[in-house]
């Protein structure tokens, strides 16, 4: 099978420069690589430190084009006014190259990474005969969205990352045919996490925060935003650190608005000294090292999530988390895999109920964390990621658990 995978305009492929979305696709390759079920063109944005990582790659050609062009300021400017007055047109210089592209190539399948207003400029161009897919990894074609049944309409699939997402989708379809075209499509996580670290020397973070052996670490990782509910583990742990002092926070990920640092900032401020660390930036394959020394992970994100990537790595660590029943957060987490506090007026006072009463239950923290890794293993693994995908878009309905997995439990406990 011939395909196409046309990722964002944001960052390049390989991901050089990280990215959930660009992450996804690299597992994608990867997995293809190693097990050659299709031939994939990527198209990307330009970017040398890319270029030479994918001549490695011998199933996958990376195409590039330029980020951005002399016009991409009045391309913005009309995007903008396009969207405010619900008019259906968008423009820039990364899918108008890609475009050209396509239109000497063809493929079994185009897949569009996560941008569902490329699906209108793409069938008009390319004609009814193009196979094209979206793979959703955010809720944005949903009843809300002005455009959403006019973008289903003109896909041929549509994978969501979630239940939630698919729920979302098919919500807004507006008829019986445009509804079947939604299927789910999980995520999946870097081998990485799921390799533990029996010989490693857990005493990395601890080193690093200045943490006391007797301490329990209390760990988030991911952006620093007060809808991921940063801010509410930062009051919630203060009342635990109130009847616990042997607690300590540490807090992994970059601040991505002004507004969210300064008041994230001026509450871990209020905390006694000693008692949380930040870091800034840790490499994304070097995270199972920080967060495997980690008692508990909290993650109480209080927007929808559409899929919730930090608590299935979490999970895959073998990990106790503390999370929200936010979007899709529920159905990864299922009935035993992790903790979910209700999102309500009292989140602050059960966040810090349930720290305290893991501080308190090592045994309790092992159970679950036994069965988040169990639940990790099956669900999450990157092996038949690609071979998955390709049975969605070929017979969407078929049961994902029908897919080889021969090499489910090659990182189980290496």
């Amino acid at each position: 099978m011939k395909i196409a995978i046309i990722c964002t305009e944001k960052r390049p492929i390989p991901a050089v420069q990280g990215g959930a979305v660009e992450t996804l696709v690299d597992l994608l390759i990867r997995d293809n690589e190693m097990d050659h079920k299709a031939s994939i063109d990527v198209y990307s944005i330009e970017n040398n430190k890319a270029k030479r990582a994918s001549r490695s790659l011998q199933h996958t050609q990376c195409i590039y084009m330029a980020p951005t062009d002399t016009w991409q300021t009045l391309r913005n400017f009309i995007n903008r006014f396009c969207f405010k007055t619900h008019l259906p047109f968008y423009t820039h210089t990364f899918l108008t190259q890609t475009i050209r592209k396509l239109k000497h190539r063809r493929y079994d399948w185009i897949v569009v990474e996560n941008r569902p207003l490329f699906i209108p400029p793409l069938r008009k161009h390319l004609g009814s005969a193009a196979q094209i897919a979206l793979h959703l990894h955010n809720d944005t074609l949903n009843q809300q969205c002005y455009y959403a049944a006019s973008v289903i309409r003109q896909c041929d699939c549509i994978l969501s990352v979630s239940d939630f997402i698919n729920h979302q989708v098919r919500g807004a379809a507006k008829n019986v045919h445009d509804h079947t075209k939604a299927h789910v499509l999980y995520n999946r996580i870097a081998p990485e996490f799921f390799r533990l670290k029996r010989n490693y020397a857990h005493d990395l973070l601890r080193k690093q925060c200045g943490v006391m052996s007797e301490k329990q670490i209390v760990l988030y990782f991911g952006r620093l935003r007060i809808d991921k509910g940063v801010l509410n583990l930062i009051q919630a742990f203060t009342q635990a650190l109130q009847k616990n002092n042997h607690l300590f926070l540490v807090l992994i990920g970059s601040f991505t608005n002004d507004d969210d640092q300064l008041h994230i900032m001026s509450a871990l401020d209020r905390l006694p000294s000693g008692t949380f660390s930040h870091l800034n930036y840790i490499p994304h394959d070097q995270l199972p090292n920080y967060l495997s020394e980690a008692d508990m992970i909290a993650l109480p994100s209080i927007c929808n999530e559409a899929f919730g990537l930090t608590i299935a790595e979490a999970m895959a660590l073998g990990k106790t988390v503390i999370t929200t029943d936010s979007g899709a957060i529920p159905e990864l987490i299922g009935s035993n895999a992790g903790i979910i506090v209700k999102r309500n007026q009292r989140l602050n006072d059960q966040l810090a109920k349930i720290i305290l009463t893991c501080a308190a239950n090592p045994k309790l923290r092992m159970r679950i964390g036994r069965h988040a890794r169990e639940t990790a293993l099956r669900r999450f693994q990157p092996e038949g990621y690609m071979e998955e995908m390709m049975m969605k878009l070929n017979r969407p309905d078929a049961d994902p658990r029908s897919i080889r997995h021969e090499n489910r439990k090659r990182h189980v406990d290496q």
